[in-house]
């Protein structure tokens, strides 16, 4: 006669336990839903180092611009709210430590600048405002409003808390002062380098205005306190083809612009001079294969080792990380 099996103390008839269908059986009785595991490298799949791999999906409501700071990322939702999640979490987390940012009509381009305090700027189109508010959320600090707009097409914001706004219908992008008044013209339209021709996403990476200069199919980077003045050297796409390039952003170490080429459905990263470095996500890309590609991106943040890619059409942020050696 067989003896029955010990599990965790307590004798049980059965011959063979199988842990794995235990664990099914816990993630299935778990408030009576499934739940789904991040994915993770295939069996003896060994992550290449070196380039960015597949980290995780996480499951959210819309999700379009996005902005990193520290540990904290924060991701427009539904076209309606921001909401905080934890960086280094492969499954989505809310923070508790921010809470709701009030006012929000619209939300459509969200920023962060670092000056005695951390602050959140978001461009709503539903009422056509940039709102400042505390990185914990919370009460409208400031509110930043131009009768010209017509449509805000791209938010950026400096150290001293300069705000750029791009308006692609009037190709156009300006600088308004702390105190919300229009400080310059930074670029108008132009076919030089300088100029932009339906300007969106942009990023101040501490040095220049790096700018979406979409029609052209180029990434600028321009002097802020000057107008119409590119920084030396060829914009990122002349020595390498984008197309209809939408959203940038840069690392904390400026070292690197990752551009979201919204046409050829692909994520890159450049060095600061223009030089192409690497393929972040591509449908292509063995690394970054996804079972549902992500088409046309048009949002890209990083932090640390990671980059976030929202994809709105299917309710998701995607994460790539940069592998060093195997998991």
């Amino acid at each position: 006669m067989k003896r029955p099996v010990r599990i965790g103390g307590l004798r049980s008839p059965l011959r063979v336990v199988s842990l794995a269908a235990l664990g099914a059986v816990v993630l299935l009785a778990a408030c009576g839903q499934e739940f789904h595991l991040p994915p993770r490298p295939e069996p003896g799949r060994i992550p290449t180092a070196g380039t960015y791999n597949l980290e995780a999906i996480w499951t959210l409501d819309a999700p379009t611009d996005l902005a990193s700071q520290g540990s904290f990322l924060y991701v427009i939702e539904g076209d309606a709210t921001v909401h905080a999640y934890l960086t280094e979490q492969r499954t989505p987390q809310q923070t508790p430590f921010v809470a709701e940012f009030e006012g929000l009509v619209h939300p459509v381009h969200v920023a962060i600048a670092k000056k005695d305090s951390t602050f959140v700027f978001v461009a709503d189109a539903g009422d056509m405002t940039v709102k400042r508010y505390h990185f914990t959320g919370g009460a409208i600090r400031q509110t930043i409003q131009d009768s010209s707009w017509v449509e805000l097409s791209g938010l950026a914001v400096d150290g001293d808390l300069n705000v750029y706004v791009s308006d692609a219908p009037r190709n156009v992008v300006y600088r308004y002062a702390p105190s919300g008044e229009v400080d310059r013209l930074v670029s108008d339209l132009g076919s030089g380098t300088g100029f932009v021709d339906g300007p969106t996403g942009m990023f101040f990476n501490g040095v220049h205005l790096v700018v979406s200069d979409t029609n052209k199919n180029w990434v600028q980077r321009i002097v802020p306190d000057t107008t119409n003045i590119a920084a030396s050297g060829d914009p990122i796409g002349v020595d390498f083809t984008l197309h209809e390039p939408m959203d940038v952003t840069s690392d904390r170490d400026r070292s690197f612009i990752y551009v979201a080429d919204t046409g050829s459905d692909r994520i890159l990263k450049f060095l600061t001079t223009g030089a192409f470095e690497d393929s972040v996500y591509s449908p292509f890309k063995t690394e970054t294969t996804l079972e549902i590609p992500i088409a046309g991106p048009r949002y890209v943040a990083t932090e640390g080792d990671k980059v976030f890619v929202s994809d709105p059409a299917n309710d998701r942020v995607v994460i790539f990380k940069l592998a060093s050696g195997p998991i």
